[in-house]
């Protein structure tokens, strides 16, 4: 199990980004920017989450690969 969080400022795109806290992902945005997910067994699971919250959302492409879409 990972913890997860997504990206509170959406990107150009209208997008939201959710990282995996557990790696050492250069692109996790500060704290103050963070919205917990809570602990899931993949990106995708916590992907799901992230969709009750935010309309458009989207894997790192660096940390959450299995959930990211190019």
């Amino acid at each position: 199990m990972a913890r997860y969080i997504v990206d509170k400022t959406q990107q150009p795109s209208g997008t939201h980004i959710i990282h995996n806290l557990n790696t050492f992902c250069p692109d996790v945005p500060d704290s103050q920017h963070q919205k917990m997910l809570g602990m899931f067994p993949t990106s995708r699971a916590a992907l799901r989450e992230a969709k009750k919250h935010f309309e458009l959302v989207n894997g790192c492409e660096k940390c959450s690969r299995d959930s990211y879409m190019p």
